[in-house]
């Protein structure tokens, strides 16, 4: 769980996610590197690019929303 301080209010900030709907399934928000190149097959052309999960902090006092790319570990 990742803990951050709203930059607005000061309050203690909320770990989340933005859900993406696509064809009946909700998946996790990613980060794909570079900009977007669209596909007619598949909309955008993302194979072979760096891809991250998005969390997002949410503050529960004013609303601000602070998203980050995960980076793997090890």
């Amino acid at each position: 769980m990742r803990t951050a301080t709203c930059p607005k209010c000061s309050k203690t900030m909320e770990e989340g996610f933005i859900v993406d709907h696509s064809h009946g399934i909700d998946t996790q928000s990613e980060w794909i590197e570079g900009p977007p190149q669209r596909s007619f097959w598949t909309g955008l052309k993302i194979r072979g690019k760096v891809r991250r999960p998005v969390i997002t902090l949410c503050c529960p006092g004013c609303g601000f929303l602070e998203s980050y790319g995960l980076l793997e570990e090890g």
